[in-house]
């Protein structure tokens, strides 16, 4: 017997597109020339050579949203397995920080316009 299931939605409780300057220009035009870009969707997280999708996403302390995450990277055929975690920015903007796994901050990134 084969069982099908449907594909659920895996998606960040955010309004809309959040990105440092070149990651808001990339979400208006896709254009993926400035390689110091960050956009964070509803659906994943992206760089200039690095997209990462959600798989899992899981409440955390201080403001924060843990999520399993799918990514490629430019020039790789293979899809790595990793974490992530987005923390609601603590001085009072509409904005988050995106770390990765190692907890390395890939960037801070407002509310896109």
């Amino acid at each position: 017997m084969l069982l099908s299931f449907p594909a659920l939605a895996v998606e960040l409780d955010i309004a809309g597109d959040y990105g440092n300057e070149a990651g808001c220009r990339h979400a208006k035009t896709n254009d993926y020339s400035e390689d110091d870009m960050v956009l964070l969707t509803r659906k994943n997280v992206s760089t200039y050579v690095t997209m990462c999708s959600f798989v899992q996403i899981f409440p955390a302390e201080a403001n924060s949203q843990v999520m399993i995450v799918t990514c490629g990277h430019e020039g790789e055929g293979e899809t790595t397995l990793g974490l992530m975690r987005v923390q609601k920015s603590q001085d009072g903007m509409d904005a988050y920080l995106v770390f990765d796994e190692a907890g390395t901050l890939w960037g801070k990134v407002g509310r896109c316009s």
